[in-house]
């Protein structure tokens, strides 16, 4: 009887225990460890029936704990974009945001940019860069592109590093990006555009992003100039300006 009446309390302990994932990023989430993928990720169900998925990546340590409370909750850091909503049950939850900017990032562009400056030229814009995220807050990489000047008639394709910053790890952050390099083709000479904008979360691996920025082009601009005797070319390094807007999507 004795040993029925150990054997219970001790299956009872056991029930309460439930499974807490700490994240890097200060969040702790508590539940039910559901499915775990080796070195890949690992999902987690809730007490009001929500599920999350985590990177291997994002995760700091698991354990098992007895529950917080009656049903116990979730916490997740205040000043990073997350929210901390009650559930039906009187317990927390928190909407974590799908996008997971760590790893490898893709990036493609898409813009006008309207000439200023006395060599200005309106210039329509697209590019693509590809690197790797450090953490939620800086990015680093390489990236191509191709720029037609509308008045000159003239392409560029500049070959760039491209660095990013963000301000917020959630859904949606402000950031400040500097892209400088070369154009080797065509039109010929130092590139630099920097901007600021906003990347906006979809999915998990998805983001849009909107940003305006200023294109710096250098280039050898020759002209023509007639005489009574004929005429003469005469040569000169200037920078072609431009304000930018782009839209592009980063993966």
């Amino acid at each position: 009887m004795v040993a029925l009446f150990c054997g219970t309390l001790f299956a009872s302990a056991q029930q309460v225990m439930q499974d807490v994932i700490y994240l890097k990023n200060g969040s702790i989430i508590r539940g039910t460890i559901i499915e775990q993928i080796p070195n890949k990720t690992m999902k987690i169900k809730t007490i009001d029936g929500s599920v999350f998925v985590y990177e291997i990546i994002e995760i700091e340590k698991i354990t098992k704990e007895e529950p917080v409370g009656n049903y116990g909750y979730n916490e997740y850091p205040g000043n990073n974009g997350y929210q901390r909503q009650p559930n039906y049950n009187g317990t927390y939850r928190t909407y974590h945001p799908d996008f997971s900017r760590t790893g490898y990032r893709g990036f493609i562009d898409l813009g006008y940019a309207a000439g200023v400056g006395d060599y200005g030229d309106g210039v329509f814009t697209v590019s693509t860069s590809h690197g790797y995220q450090f953490n939620p807050y800086f990015f680093v990489g390489a990236g191509i592109g191709v720029d037609y000047h509308f008045d000159y008639e003239t392409m560029f394709l500049p070959i760039f590093a491209d660095l990013r910053g963000y301000f917020i790890d959630g859904r949606i952050s402000p950031f400040i990006g500097v892209k400088i390099g070369y154009s080797p083709v065509d039109g010929t000479g130092l590139y630099f555009n920097p901007s600021v904008g906003a990347s906006f979360g979809i999915s998990r691996e998805l983001a849009l992003n909107i940003s305006i920025g200023y294109n710096l082009q250098r280039a050898e601009m020759y002209s023509y100039y007639y005489s009574y005797y004929g005429g003469s070319y005469s040569y000169s390094d200037e920078t072609i300006g431009a304000v930018t807007i782009k839209v592009g999507f980063e993966f």
